[in-house]
């Protein structure tokens, strides 16, 4: 007997409908496998076999032969469990193939019968309703991610015997009913920039940072605000659309990092990678690939802490995401992209002591911070729009900031960077950008118009700081940002000083 049930195979940050089936007849007993399957998906094999018993079904000894179509596309995963189970099921009767059609179905199964979560559940649907698929079979855990895609009727089941009642009967007990406010809980600590001491200079160039999604690196000796300074950064950054949210739950549910909830993802990523990352955990990529850190940080921040003590290849491979905004693998053939569009948070010490220009405490030749700054090189460096020094914070500046109630906070900051979304929003009405970091040349030319002192400005800094192309239009794009910031309809000279004075890398440590 033959029988067939649709199923779903990742492919990048998307997905593919795969058909899995099987035919069942006479012989030596065996159970074999074939679709261009990985090692995983062909241990299938014993917990199928095993899952069935234990849900009460027995099969004679039969020859059983399944087959995952298109042969071409490699299967890898544990969500092929379940429809293997049903498609042998349906061949020996227990259940009739009609009533799986227009149905797709994921799980991974246990011994016992029981259906396991598995990655990559929202892509699928969301390829199910495109292939005009109206249901799909999923394991409770995911419930909460799959009922995102809309007009697909979202089946949850906790075990294989559950999954038969209803493809038999169309009944299924205990349907998982969260309420959407309880899908996704949140432990992160309320944090505010109004927790951080002094600094207004680097609190304003954070702010002009995150209103136009420029990269931003943070320059000063230990204990001066660096890290605080940027953890605080998805406190100010605007709250993201639908349909970045969709975007960013859809990069989780690859990854498999959705949490025990589930559901739409809500806020920013804020992403920390430890230095000592691979370059595989970060740019993505591996055997099966996956998204990288630089994938996850999609929509939100990646913060890069000690800067100077990440690999260098890492660093150097930074700079081609940053400028294409996605990343490009080829693995067995097949080629994966991954949209890489974060804004790069970098922080790290002007010496290896930590403490230069203070030279009662420093002892680093000029040689050795040059060494130390040149593990950053010089095309990286001119990749971040801007550069802050953060300094050391005395005993008067915490006293003074802890009784002085006009310290910039967090709900300060995030209006005047909302002032400066909306400015853009309007701006950019219509075009496929939304931020003043993503201009192109000729958008620069429309929209950075630039009056005669200014001219004069800009071109006499170009001049004397022999500025690269890419280093002028940065210092344009964020001069613009600080003109929606401050409500300028044109951009003015103090401006675009006060742009430049944040493009003073890397002489902002050696002078």
């Amino acid at each position: 007997m033959y029988s067939s049930v649709l199923s779903g195979v990742l492919y990048g940050l998307k997905a593919e409908i795969v058909r899995v089936e099987v035919d069942v007849g006479n012989g030596i007993p065996s159970f074999e496998m074939s679709g261009f399957l990985s090692n995983e998906v062909k241990e299938a094999r014993e917990r199928v076999r095993v899952a069935i018993r234990n849900s009460g079904y027995e099969l004679p000894p039969q020859r059983i032969v399944v087959n995952i179509s298109p042969a071409d596309i490699r299967k890898c995963g544990t969500g092929f469990d379940l429809p293997i189970a049903l498609a042998i099921l349906s061949a020996n009767g227990y259940i009739d193939e009609v009533n799986v059609d227009n149905m797709i179905i994921l799980g991974e199964l246990s011994l016992d019968g029981s259906i396991n979560g598995v990655s990559g559940v929202l892509p699928c649907v969301c390829e199910a309703k495109k292939s005009g698929i109206s249901k799909a079979l999923i394991p409770v855990s995911n419930y909460n991610e799959g009922r995102i895609v809309e007009k697909v009727n979202i089946i949850p089941t906790n075990s294989l015997k559950m999954a038969v009642q209803y493809i038999n009967n169309g009944i299924i007990e205990n349907q998982r009913q969260d309420n959407p406010e309880q899908c996704r809980t949140t432990d992160k600590q309320e944090i505010n920039y109004a927790d951080i001491c002094g600094q207004e200079a680097a609190k304003r160039a954070t702010m002009i940072a995150v209103a136009g999604m420029h990269n931003i690196m943070y320059i000063g000796p230990p204990g001066s605000g660096k890290t605080m300074m940027a953890k605080r950064i998805p406190s100010i950054m605007p709250d993201m659309t639908f349909d970045e949210k969709l975007a960013v739950t859809n990069i989780y549910s690859v990854a498999g990092q959705l949490g025990e909830y589930g559901g739409l993802v809500e806020d920013r990523p804020f992403r920390a990678p430890y230095h000592n990352v691979t370059k595989s955990s970060f740019f993505g990529g591996g055997m099966f690939p996956r998204p990288g850190e630089i994938t996850l940080a999609g929509k939100g921040v990646l913060f890069l802490d000690e800067m100077t003590e990440f690999k260098p290849e890492i660093l150097e491979g930074l700079r081609q995401p940053l400028e294409d905004k996605d990343i490009t693998i080829v693995r067995m053939g097949r080629t994966y992209t991954y949209p890489a569009d974060f804004m790069l948070v970098g922080a790290m010490n002007p010496c290896k002591c930590g403490y230069y220009p203070d030279r009662s405490r420093c002892n680093c030749s000029e040689q050795d911070i040059k060494r130390y700054i040149g593990k950053i090189s010089m095309p990286l460096w001119d990749r971040f729009d801007m550069c802050i020094k953060t300094d050391e914070i005395g005993y008067e500046q915490i006293r003074c900031s802890s009784d002085n109630g006009n310290v910039p906070d967090s709900e300060s900051m995030k209006q005047a960077v909302m002032r400066a979304r909306f400015a853009q929003l309007k701006r950019f009405n219509g075009m496929n950008i939304k931020y003043n970091s993503q201009m192109s040349t000729g958008d620069m030319k429309r929209f950075c118009r630039l009056g005669e002192e200014e001219e004069k400005l800009i071109k006499r800094i170009f001049a004397k700081k022999r500025l690269t192309a890419r280093g002028y239009s940065k210092i344009l794009k964020t001069a613009r940002t600080i003109a929606d910031i401050d409500g300028n309809v044109n951009i003015t000279t103090a401006n675009i000083s006060e742009a430049f004075y944040y493009r003073g890398i890397p002489e902002v440590t050696i002078h």
